[in-house]
């Protein structure tokens, strides 16, 4: 087990690591390249995957935000196409799917480490762990709701540990964002792992502080790692 053999607590991000967000970023591609398009007509879903790099490795907040105000550079026609972007995700937003394998890796952490949850998708996660017959693991079931600070805000894992009445010296953060997951998680004191997936999973640490505790790709590594 190695260096996280005083882990007691484990954390686990929502999107990225319990969800599958692919179906998600697809549409979201298909959105916004079509809105750019608009206004850029020789705009290509290529160009949009190039562009999502870009705001993937300068650690932009918000990936879709970048992309719209890149391609347009003026604020009202950037604010039209962010609101319909928002419109239209909503009207055509994919079911919620749990990452391949969550089950088996959940069971069997929950077997040595009390689960947590740290991320957003509110209530509507809930529904998809009891779905398949895992949120009965979570010994910490808190979501986003309620909550006033979110990530990466530290302030909000600092909520969490505090609801959960564990401290960070045993607990860790399971993410697949550097900037979002790893960087606050370690700014309060937990450990950390990351899964390097999904639409961050090019994302680089900027200075030896930001690098996680470990990497994986897959979320079964989890146990390898954790379990050695």
């Amino acid at each position: 087990m190695g260096q996280f053999q005083s882990i007691l607590n484990v954390f686990l991000d929502a999107g990225g690591v319990i969800l599958d967000e692919e179906d998600h970023e697809r549409t979201h591609a298909e959105i916004i390249s079509l809105l750019i398009r608009s206004v850029r007509p020789h705009y290509s879903p290529e160009q949009y995957w190039l562009d999502v790099e870009e705001a993937v490795t300068c650690f932009a907040p918000s990936v879709y935000n970048y992309v719209l105000w890149k391609n347009t550079g003026e604020v009202p026609l950037y604010n039209a196409l962010k609101a319909e972007h928002r419109t239209q995700f909503s009207n055509r937003r994919p079911a919620l799917k749990p990452m391949n394998g969550l089950e088996k890796v959940v069971v069997n952490l929950a077997a040595r480490y009390r689960l947590g949850i740290l991320g957003q998708y509110r209530d509507e996660l809930k529904t998809v762990l009891s779905g398949i017959g895992v949120l009965r693991y979570f010994s910490f079931q808190s979501t986003q709701d309620g909550h006033s600070f979110t990530k990466p805000d530290p302030r909000y894992f600092e909520q969490i540990l505090k609801e959960g009445e564990v401290v960070p010296s045993v607990s860790l953060m399971v993410g697949d964002r550097i900037d979002k997951d790893v960087i606050p998680a370690k700014m309060v004191g937990m450990m950390t792992v990351r899964l390097a997936t999904g639409l961050h999973r090019n994302q680089h640490p900027r200075t030896p502080d930001e690098f996680p505790d470990a990497e994986v790709h897959q979320l079964e590594e989890l146990l390898d790692i954790l379990h050695p």
